[in-house]
């Protein structure tokens, strides 16, 4: 699972890479969950009655214990290395990082990641009732406006067109950066520090 952080998994796919019975995956997920060594992530749906993958995104809680449990060095972590295997451990810690500001929040914001069965997605959808705010996690220094363009169509054309929504790429950067219509960029720090758009 640490080598699976923050994507979608099919637990009879688990089962097989594994060499387990599919309801013992599904026990020790349930266990990994319990434990909080797992955050489940639902898919959001628009309700609208399109076809949208429904399957849920695994997220390990402690990137430390993923990255000793992936026998990860310092290395990759080199901003110069632009790190692909980083990915999905970043997603998972940006993930994280706004789950625990979540009990701070004077709204019920709820979770949520989204996909398209034509490979559109949005990392993280947090739901706020009329607002929607999407999130997409860069292991990059740079940003530019192509990442925002599944942001930019879930908002104008997409599932999210009928509400207010703000798009965000978390990177590695360090500014702070407005692409207009309610899209900024912003530097993983910022989940931490003090920050205004």
């Amino acid at each position: 699972m640490a080598a699976s952080s923050a994507q979608e998994i099919n637990t009879s796919e688990l089962a097989k890479r594994t060499k387990l019975q599919r309801i013992t995956v599904d026990q020790y997920l349930d266990i990994l969950i319990r434990l909080s060594m797992l955050t489940k992530l639902g898919a959001w749906t628009s309700g609208e009655g399109k076809r949208e993958i429904k399957q849920p995104k695994y997220h390990f809680v402690d990137s430390g214990i993923a990255c000793a449990l992936r026998r990860f060095t310092p290395e990759p972590f080199a901003i110069a290395n632009s790190p692909q295997a980083l990915g999905g451990l970043l997603e998972s810690f940006v993930l994280n990082e706004i789950q625990r500001a979540l009990p701070l929040q004077d709204a019920d914001y709820r979770l949520y990641h989204w996909r398209s069965p034509d490979q559109r997605e949005v990392d993280i959808v947090v739901d706020g009732g009329s607002h929607l705010i999407c999130v997409e996690v860069k292991s990059s220094a740079s940003v530019s406006a192509d990442d925002f363009k599944h942001l930019k169509w879930f908002a104008q054309d997409g599932p999210g067109r009928s509400r207010t929504c703000t798009g965000i790429v978390f990177y590695m950067g360090q500014e702070k950066l407005t692409f207009g219509d309610r899209n900024f960029a912003l530097p993983v720090s910022a989940l931490w520090s003090g920050v205004s758009v």
